[in-house]
């Protein structure tokens, strides 16, 4: 036989251009980008100072951008801080400082800058499915977070780390599945644990989910000497990472403070005799002029102390109210806090609350379908949704606290759909006929 009668291989052919997972991000960004135009958001209100641009993360980077140091989270001058993790601050401090403090142009790059990582995420949630449950859920899971509405609004109205934070937990994540395929060089147990330390000084609260992905790495992965040396230089490549800030902590504000030092105050917020489970904005030295002039005089590390105090308080002496109270809030993370929603004049909270419950009932459907479907990697992803919510059920739960792991609910939703494909129902007049 010729070499020219043998056959040539077929050509591969291209997916669609709609498949391309490319194609979705720019979609996704295009999506964002146009809200932030069209709809005028990066025009953020001047009230109290411009507080709503960033809140206390506006004001710390406010005082970056000023030559003050990571300092004065609030309205008034108070010193040095550790009100939140530094990485987002900074991020805003260097916008402010080439493009203004709280002007429409830093909103603007700000808001770009979070809807990039916003946009970005559906490449790692697209990654992720397709490891887990194949490239069908894969399109679908990516396709509905580029254009479904809801997640349109936290990087394109909200100026704070919530859409950059939950870039980097899908990628952490997604890097946590590649490391149990195979044993991976030490090189690679580094940059993931330099990744873990970049998240904590991001959003402190992930430190959990970091904890479950290392406790499922050594369960997942052979026993071997590897295991042991990789896991070690993760998390001393993390400590390393995060401990100048505990330093520097340390040094400004007189004892140690692992990243952050507002629980305090946070849960004080939500546990006091005035309260019904959930926040009062009365004691918070962003919204009350005498709690930010005590906030000024005590300083921060005595404020928190004040409040701690406070707060423990609170729980010896009413424990059935405040086990009444987490309760509650543990519901409320999931179908949202009580808050007015009027449209044309009616008030649809009822519907907030039966939009986000659902949205709830469906991770869990995919949770469940994929913990009784034995689908490599379930333990995890329930971690996602049983261990990181806890600390949140302490405070008042924001919906952008959840914000973070709904790339894994939306995943567990798309998945139940995705099944519910292969039931057939049978009409009982089939059976009459046959």
């Amino acid at each position: 036989m010729n070499g020219g009668d043998e056959k040539q291989p077929a050509p591969v052919a291209r997916p669609p251009l709609r498949h391309s997972i490319l194609f979705i991000v720019l979609i996704a960004l295009l999506l964002r980008l146009a809200v932030i135009g069209i709809g005028h958001t990066y025009r953020i209100t001047p009230r109290r100072d411009h507080f709503q641009f960033g809140w206390e993360m506006g004001r710390l980077a406010r005082s970056i951008a000023s030559g003050q140091g990571f300092s004065s989270p609030t309205d008034l001058p108070t010193g040095p801080s550790a009100w939140a993790p530094p990485v987002y601050p900074y991020i805003l401090a260097g916008v402010f400082k080439l493009f203004g403090i709280y002007t429409a142009a830093s909103a603007w790059v700000i808001l770009t800058f979070n809807s990039i990582f916003a946009s970005l995420t559906c490449l790692t949630l697209y990654r992720i499915a397709e490891k887990i449950y194949g490239i069908g859920v894969a399109r679908a899971t990516a396709w509905a977070w580029a254009v479904f509405p809801y997640f349109l609004y936290w990087p394109t109205r909200v100026v704070w780390e919530t859409s950059f934070t939950t870039f980097l937990l899908s990628l952490a994540l997604l890097l946590t599945l590649r490391l149990a395929d195979q044993p991976p060089p030490l090189l690679n147990w580094a940059a993931f644990g330099a990744l873990w330390g970049f998240i904590i000084l991001t959003n402190t609260a992930m430190l959990s989910l970091m904890l479950c992905c290392l406790v499922w790495l050594w369960f997942r992965m052979p026993r071997s000497p590897r295991r042991v040396s990789g896991l070690f230089l993760c998390v001393l490549t993390s400590v390393l990472l995060v401990t100048p800030w505990l330093l520097r902590n340390y040094h400004e504000l007189g004892r140690f403070l692992f990243v952050r030092d507002n629980l305090p105050l946070e849960m004080y917020e939500a546990n006091n005799a005035e309260s019904e489970g959930l926040w009062t904005r009365g004691e918070h030295p962003g919204n009350d002029p005498d709690a930010m002039r005590k906030f000024q005089e005590l300083g921060e590390v005595r404020f928190m102390d004040a409040k701690k105090a406070k707060v423990q308080q609170f729980i010896r002496e009413h424990p059935g109210k405040f086990l009444w109270f987490t309760a509650k809030r543990a519901v409320y993370f999931w179908i949202a806090p009580p808050q007015a929603a009027i449209v044309a004049g009616y008030d649809l909270m009822i519907s907030r609350h039966v939009n986000f419950l659902l949205a709830a009932l469906f991770a869990c459907a995919g949770l469940w379908l994929t913990i009784r479907n034995r689908v490599p990697g379930g333990p995890l992803l329930a971690c996602f949704l049983l261990i990181y919510p806890l600390p949140y059920y302490l405070v008042n739960p924001f919906p952008r606290y959840k914000h973070p792991i709904e790339p894994v609910m939306l995943m567990f939703a798309v998945y139940v759909f995705s099944e519910s494909r292969q039931i057939e129902v049978h009409s009982p007049f089939q059976a009459g006929r046959s």
